[in-house]
């Protein structure tokens, strides 16, 4: 039998002012693997949105559909899934409006040696590559704003709104999603070696164990009076000396 090459896994965990209002988790992640690859997606609903997190679940299966579209089309460029993405949500969002379901998406796809990145609104990507120089991180900058505006999946597709990139399956050995929850705790210059521990730490450990473990530091999460959704979603390669 074939030895798929890499692990999906992540965990999500709702916030303490969410619990204290009696208020759904508005952070979704999923994870598919395929014949052809895999596929990991978070997405963090909009708090002021009165369906946010319907919008996020609907974010993660958009994501899916345009995968498998993607990998059968082979002129598809990036914009043309990212704008596949938003009909998709749009589908799925329905009834509602997706002003009231507005959300963030972060994805990463590995299909045929090569991970595609995506990031809509705040939250980070990081793929941690073999060496310093392959690193990536797609993060907002919310440190250097005063704004609290994110951008989100809405009406209106905004391709300029996405930022993408791609990296070599074979240079990456891990990517990590996270919503920002997370990564608003981050220094930017933290951003990386954060990604970097969560697969040191969690590469060799079995499944249910890496599972159990990630929601306990979740729900303990050292920094004082964080109040939000905390969601992390991975994808690492086996079998990697670290």
């Amino acid at each position: 039998m074939f030895d798929h090459p890499w692990n999906i896994w992540g965990a999500s965990v709702i916030g303490p002012l969410h619990v204290k209002a009696k208020i759904p988790n508005q952070d979704s992640w999923k994870a598919r693997r395929y014949k052809w690859g895999d596929v990991v997606v978070v997405s963090d609903g909009l708090g002021s949105k009165a369906h946010s997190d319907y919008g996020s679940k609907a974010a993660c299966l958009a994501v899916f559909e345009a995968a498998k579209s993607y990998q059968n089309t082979p002129d598809a460029n990036i914009v043309d899934i990212l704008r596949l993405i938003h009909a998709n949500w749009l589908v799925k969002i329905a009834p509602y409006s997706p002003t009231d379901c507005s959300a963030t998406c972060l994805f990463v796809i590995q299909n045929e040696g090569v991970i595609t990145l995506g990031r809509l609104g705040d939250g980070m990507i990081a793929a941690v590559g073999k060496t310093d120089e392959h690193h990536i991180i797609l993060s907002d900058k919310k440190q250097d704003s005063f704004s609290n505006y994110t951008n989100s999946l809405q009406q209106e597709f905004r391709p300029v709104q996405w930022e993408t990139a791609t990296i070599e399956s074979e240079a990456c050995n891990a990517v990590v999603l996270c919503t920002d929850g997370i990564s608003d705790d981050l220094l930017p210059e933290k951003q990386m070696v954060f990604a970097q521990e969560i697969y040191s730490t969690y590469a060799d450990l079995e499944s249910e164990e890496r599972k159990k473990d990630l929601k306990r530091w979740l729900n303990e999460w050292p920094v004082p009076g964080h109040s939000d959704d905390k969601t992390i979603a991975c994808l690492f390669k086996k079998g990697v000396n670290i």
